[in-house]
């Protein structure tokens, strides 16, 4: 009798390729996942890096700012006379120019003084008009005129920004014989002036009739003594004549004769002469595009002298 036997119990093997994809399947899950958190993580610690940077940057561009500010403060407060320099220029842009035609150092310089004798007188207004309309200021060494036309004369010159000065009340040489009385008549053109004007103050800025080497060294030293600063001329126009050059002439005296100094004092008397006033418009064209500027005369300027004393 043949033993029964009982039947083994037989697993069937589930397909290989079903296996193969569920542990593929398993693992690409497992690397998105990862590669999710990780890019998350590197978002986070981007952000914090960003953050940082940021107010890094902000705390730096504070800290520079104050020392600046800082340094300024101090800087102007320690010096004050550079912020005095600063503000002057701003307001006159000839600042370095006046500073140095008071200390005497015109190397080089180029400046006009175009000054006008014996006027004020009708052609006046038109010697004015044709100064402002190039922006050129002079120098008016008037007597004393005392009409309505004279008058208003005084004052334009004063408003206008040019120099009112004094060249004597009546333009005597014989009162060079007698100190006492030139210094009289000086007195009498500066209070008229004023109350023409009204100037508290003139410009004490003076010229000899026939110029300096016609006075004497007591009406000089006089003047000096009270206050006066006087200037005398190193150009002519030559117009000083009774029959004056053509205007041509006169301007290619003037040129030339500015071209030879670094400043330049022209005397002319253009309030009179018709010839000295055309020549001005092609003197002032001519010299001033080669660089030159014209200045009105101011009481403690530097200016040729004849006679010294």
């Amino acid at each position: 009798m043949r033993k029964k036997t009982t039947p083994k119990l037989r697993i069937k093997n589930l397909p290989r390729f079903l296996t193969l994809s569920a542990m593929s399947l398993i693992l690409i899950v497992m690397i998105i996942m990862s590669l999710f958190f990780l890019m998350t993580k590197m978002t986070e610690l981007f952000n914090t890096q960003k953050q940082i940077l940021q107010t890094s940057s902000a705390a730096n561009s504070a800290e520079s700012n104050a020392p600046k500010a800082e340094t300024a403060t101090v800087n102007n407060n320690n010096n004050p006379s550079a912020n005095t320099a600063t503000a002057t220029n701003d307001a006159d842009p000839l600042a370095d120019i006046k500073s140095r035609l008071r200390s005497g150092d015109t190397a080089g310089i180029k400046v006009v003084f175009l000054t006008f004798d014996d006027g004020p007188s009708e052609n006046t207004d038109e010697l004015l008009d044709m100064l402002n309309e190039y922006d050129a200021k002079g120098t008016f060494f008037t007597t004393l005129h005392d009409n309505d036309n004279a008058k208003a004369m005084y004052r334009r010159i004063v408003d206008e920004g040019h120099t009112l000065a004094n060249h004597t009340s009546s333009h005597d040489y014989g009162l060079y014989n007698n100190p006492d009385a030139f210094f009289a008549d000086v007195d009498e053109l500066d209070q008229y002036q004023k109350t023409i004007t009204g100037q508290t103050q003139t410009s004490h800025v003076f010229r000899f009739p026939g110029g300096s080497t016609n006075s004497n060294e007591a009406c000089v030293q006089g003047l000096v003594d009270r206050g006066w600063n006087y200037s005398d001329w190193n150009v002519s126009s030559g117009d000083g004549c009774a029959d004056p050059p053509s205007s041509d002439v006169i301007a290619q005296m003037i040129i030339e004769g500015c071209r030879e100094n670094d400043v330049s004092v022209v005397l002319s008397h253009a309030e009179l002469k018709d010839s000295s006033r055309a020549a001005m418009p092609i003197v002032i064209e001519t010299l001033q595009q080669e660089g030159y500027t014209f200045l009105s005369m101011e009481k403690d300027y530097n200016y040729p002298r004849h006679l010294e004393v």
